[in-house]
């Protein structure tokens, strides 16, 4: 019997929850996946996992197996990297959950320069804003905005985000120009709804030093940033977003950002996943780019540390 490989596939039955989703997951054939468990359980002596109709199960045995088996897989796995990072480049898949507008503006048009450096890695992008479901959605991590969920993950920050308001230039002459926070009372906001529950998400200001959330009103609610943006360019109203999704209409005018003096901090950045999953070293170099993405987006894009921190891509 293979020992490592047993480890692997028990170790990706705990995580699923399923002999059949593991197979799938790995690429086993059918039932191969029970067979080797139950082998291991014979070479072991002990039982591993409580199988019903209708779902599994790890023994205490199965519990303690587990926890061992991570470790030594996890110094397996540093071991061949540190031995084969000289020569050997890491590869296979990766399911990685973005939101839709760091997918679409800031990650696409670099991921073919990093698929050049590692040509042996495959990578799925999942574009949502919702919390990601490691499990259900196989993902091996999720870059992630604003507070982190409470999950069992291990978080890696990658700056923060940046927030401004913004207006077309044809709504501010038939409006006005807010002046302070409170003066978006007498103004139509674009909001966005959050996703899931889909109620308005408040907007963030920095008053006297400490960041305040403000609820605002508007006649227009979208769940997705895109169309929120497309009819905010058109006069709908004043939006509050990301600063990436602005940035090529600030900088040709068709947006003007308003109540600088106001601009909220950053919401944090990070890439994430599960604390229980041992982390490869192709994550780890996926991580790395994206920590050097920032730099190489600043110089691409001529941005100074000494000009408008509002319009980086991200902090």
């Amino acid at each position: 019997m293979d020992h490592l490989r047993a480890m692997r596939l028990f170790l990706r039955v705990a995580e699923l929850g399923s002999l059949t989703a593991a197979s799938t997951d790995l690429g086993y054939a059918r039932g191969a996946a029970s067979a080797t468990v139950s082998d291991l359980e014979r070479y072991l002596g002990v039982q591993l996992l409580e199988r019903t109709t209708r779902r599994l199960r790890l023994t205490e045995d199965g519990l303690r197996y587990l926890d061992r088996a991570r470790r030594i897989l996890a110094d397996v796995e540093e071991l061949e990297d540190d031995i084969g990072s000289g020569e050997r480049k890491p590869k296979g898949k990766l399911r990685i959950q973005v939101p839709p507008g760091i997918a679409r503006i800031i990650l696409a048009p670099a991921l073919p320069r990093f698929l050049e450096a590692y040509p042996g890695m495959e990578l799925e992008i999942l574009s949502r804003d919702a919390i990601p479901d490691f499990i259900t959605d196989r993902l091996d991590a999720a870059l992630l905005s604003g507070p982190l969920p409470d999950l069992d993950i291990v978080a890696r920050p990658l700056g923060h985000l940046p927030f401004l308001t913004v207006a077309a230039p044809r709504y501010l002459e038939r409006r006005g120009t807010p002046l302070r926070p409170e003066d978006l009372e007498h103004h139509d906001c674009v909001l966005r709804l959050s996703p899931g529950r889909l109620v308005p998400q408040p907007w963030r200001f920095r008053v006297d030093g400490q960041d305040i959330t403000l609820p605002v009103r508007g006649p227009l609610a979208f769940e997705a940033a895109e169309p929120a943006l497309a009819a905010t360019c058109r006069g709908a109203g004043l939006l509050q977003p990301a600063s990436y999704l602005v940035y090529d209409e600030i900088r040709a005018g068709t947006l003007v950002p308003v109540l600088n003096d106001f601009r909220p901090g950053g919401l944090p950045l990070n890439i994430i996943h599960p604390r229980h999953r041992l982390k490869p070293r192709k994550l780890r170099v996926f991580e790395d780019f994206l920590v050097a993405l920032n730099q190489t987006l600043r110089r691409k894009w001529n941005i100074r540390e000494t000009e408008d921190p509002a319009i980086t891509p991200w902090e």
